[in-house]
């Protein structure tokens, strides 16, 4: 992708098509998981740590998708993914023990992870380096308004239907995806070479130190407060909020408000330092919100908050991430920003489902405040003023490899 050209291309619509449908048939499941759960009898700590240990197997098979994004063939990876996702998922409406119905969540972990992270990568490379901060903005908003209303929709459908009917929706979504992912051109090995099975598990080539500074504050902010937001629809349930699920439609609409609000004024520092404090700010502020939420308006109040901060800081941070790398390991990149999801996931997930247990939700809000006031420090300590983009560095420092050691 050359630097000057159009950020909407036919393959960047694409892409994000196919990214929108795999998004919604992870959500249409996730998103009543939890009652599920719960109806089969789990516990809030059960769900806490089912939903962890789901999204640490999304973490172990990202790396490894990485590499194959960089390595190998990204159209075989991606239909073999949505096809463990899909098959697992079917399997589990029929689990006889609950054993079995985690063993096969588990497994689909594996599936969505590899599809999500092999989709992302081949979204990078339709997006030019100048935008790359805006067209992941847009891959967020877009996939957020793809699925705004199926939190509302599963646990509707959940509550007259049982989960059934969200597999079916699922399974449709990602066979549509598969489907459309022929039109994508999937980037091949511009230098192939004949790969062993040792280099797949290679950690130098599975992870790239550079991509390590954005992404820790990326991992504990964005992704970690994500992370106790999945107890959000348990949260409403208990404070009495007619359809939790709404959170996340007036979320994504206000997403669209802010995105196109920052578009409109645009800031000639590519990592404007501002709008990440404020971000910051709004976290905060959405986090004391939901730990003293009482009634509807409170909780809506909240989903503006979490959306605004969302919509400013994931897609710079995103975007630090990938551009901390050269383009030929955007898969790496690609893992990296996945990883840091998963890593959010999966502390806020099993933490969080322990001090619900113990404590309440109320609790586990405020808490949560204490990770975002780390990554402030940490921000202004090592990134603040300091992060150069890989496109933008002089060649002597281009010099230096993957693993970070001095030459």
């Amino acid at each position: 992708m050359e630097p000057n050209s159009a950020l909407w291309n036919k393959g960047f619509v694409i892409i994000i098509l196919v990214s929108c449908l795999v998004s919604f048939g992870n959500f249409i499941v996730g998103s009543a998981f939890s009652y599920w759960i719960i109806d089969i009898g789990g516990t809030r700590a059960t769900f806490g740590l089912v939903h962890g240990l789901y999204s640490a197997l999304c973490l172990i098979s990202r790396p490894i998708t990485g590499w194959f994004a960089d390595n190998g063939n990204r159209r075989v990876t991606f239909i073999l993914s949505c096809f463990v996702y899909v098959s697992s998922m079917i399997l589990m409406l029929f689990s006889p023990i609950f054993g079995l119905f985690v063993g096969l969540r588990l497994i689909q972990g594996l599936g969505i992870g590899s599809a999500q992270t092999m989709v992302t990568a081949c979204s990078y490379d339709e997006i030019p380096v100048s935008q790359m901060d805006r067209g992941v903005g847009y891959i967020a908003l877009i996939n957020s308004l793809a699925t705004s209303a199926t939190p509302a929709l599963a646990i509707k459908t959940y509550n007259t239907g049982g989960p059934g009917p969200l597999v079916v929706w699922s399974t449709i979504a990602i066979v549509t995806g598969i489907a459309v992912s022929f039109f994508v051109t999937f980037r091949k090995n511009e230098a192939p070479e004949k790969k062993k099975l040792r280099d797949v598990f290679d950690v130098r080539q599975l992870f790239d130190i550079r991509c390590l500074k954005p992404a820790i504050p990326l991992a504990f902010s964005v992704n970690l407060t994500m992370g106790v937001q999945t107890f959000l629809t348990l949260y409403g349930r208990e404070i009495g909020i007619p359809n939790p699920g709404w959170f996340a439609t007036l979320s994504a609409i206000v997403m669209v408000a802010a995105r196109l609000l920052l578009d409109r004024f645009k800031a000639a520092d590519p990592f404007p330092r501002k709008r990440i404090y404020m971000s910051f700010v709004l976290f905060f502020a959405k986090l004391i919100v939901l730990g003293f939420c009482k009634n509807t308006f409170m909780y809506c109040l909240a989903a503006v908050l979490s959306a605004s901060g969302n919509a400013i800081l994931s897609p710079l941070l995103s975007s630090m991430v990938i551009r901390s790398v050269p383009n030929e390991r955007r898969g790496v990149a690609a893992s990296t920003v996945g990883i840091c999801g998963d890593i959010g996931m999966i502390i806020g997930s099993i933490g969080g489902g322990f001090i619900a247990e113990a404590l309440g939700y109320s609790t586990l809000y405020f808490v949560s405040i204490i990770p975002v006031a780390f990554c402030v420090i940490y921000y202004r300590a090592v990134l603040d003023g300091k992060f150069v983009p890989w496109d933008m560095r002089g060649t002597k420092e281009k010099e230096l490899p993957a693993s970070g050691e001095k030459q």
